[in-house]
């Protein structure tokens, strides 16, 4: 008798943009990838997308299931959820995606195989592109850049098929193959992040525990960064990303990721107040809610994403 294909959950979250997600759980379910069981969750939507989504999940079949939340709870604790129903389905792996993703076929069979084969693999994660093909991320690496962090790859053509696959410090949280027992011992996502950073910080705690995080190269999906934030410019971004490195590194920061931040995000900061007033106030604000000890919240939302 042929062994039965471990399960695979897959967890997306919507927040108002019912046509992007509804365009990648196509794409997830037209893998027909065996075990796979998708979970779409909105996150208090104040649209027509739980509606639009829990119609599609209908049409699914047994193939997918849909769950809507009264309020947002952000990317971080709306994914706590998604990891307790991976439990009640006896999921042995997890699939967080973005939304925003088209998936190519076959790209989730490569990631399975490789986690599945190696025990020392807590995630393994793809190259993600843009949709013009250049790379948004190849994994990412924490150091001496802006916010101490960066996306690797950033704006380049993506790495050859052959060169790979790498050890990285965290893999974003875009498109990421977990093993549930990893997340689990690791305490899942940390709600306090919202959105942003808690990738990092979760994948901190899973190297701590002794696991690997790997990138493949050749494996590639397509992203379009940033759509529910407003872009990787906009003012929402600017200030999540500030307060969560702040809160990140109150925690965990080291000296030399504390020099980072005083060079990046300090002292260069009068000239993006200057190039970008609007981005810079909001960098600035979210500099102070950071060290003030605030906690990111959907009221940030609300502010700052219709600010231009």
């Amino acid at each position: 008798m042929a062994e039965a294909a471990p399960r695979i959950a897959a967890l997306m979250l919507n927040w108002q943009q019912a046509s992007l997600t509804l365009q990648c759980l196509s794409d997830l379910l037209a893998l027909q990838q065996p075990g796979l069981l998708a979970l779409v969750m909105d996150n208090g939507s104040a649209d027509d997308s739980p509606l639009l989504l829990s119609a599609a999940v209908a049409a699914a079949s047994d193939r997918a299931q849909f769950v809507g939340f009264a309020q947002n709870l952000g990317f971080a604790a709306a994914m706590n959820h998604g990891l307790l129903w991976a439990a009640k389905v006896n999921a042995e792996y997890v699939l967080v995606l973005n939304n925003d993703l088209r998936l190519p076929p076959g790209c989730i069979a490569p990631l399975l195989h490789t986690l599945a084969a190696d025990p020392r693999l807590a995630a393994v994660a793809p190259t993600v592109v843009f949709p013009d093909g250049k790379v948004w991320a190849q994994g990412g690496s924490i150091g001496f850049y802006p916010n101490t962090l960066r996306l690797c790859g950033h704006g380049k053509l993506p790495a050859k098929l052959t060169d790979g696959p790498c050890a990285r410090d965290f893999l974003p949280g875009a498109c990421v193959l977990f093993r549930r027992a990893d997340l689990a011992a690791a305490g899942g996502f940390d709600g306090s992040y919202f959105l942003y950073w808690e990738d990092v910080d979760l994948c901190r705690r899973l190297r701590k525990n002794g696991r690997l995080l790997l990138w493949l190269p050749w494996v590639r999906v397509v992203h379009s960064s940033g759509a529910s934030s407003g872009g990787a410019r906009s003012s929402l971004r600017k200030y999540l990303m500030a307060k969560n490195c702040v809160h990140y590194l109150r925690a965990h920061g080291r000296p030399a990721q504390w020099f980072s931040w005083l060079v990046f995000d300090v002292l260069l900061l009068p000239l993006l107040l200057l190039s970008s007033p609007a981005i810079g106030w909001a960098k600035t604000c979210g500099l102070f809610a950071g060290l003030l000890g605030r906690s990111a919240s959907a009221d940030d939302v609300a502010r700052w994403r219709t600010v231009r």
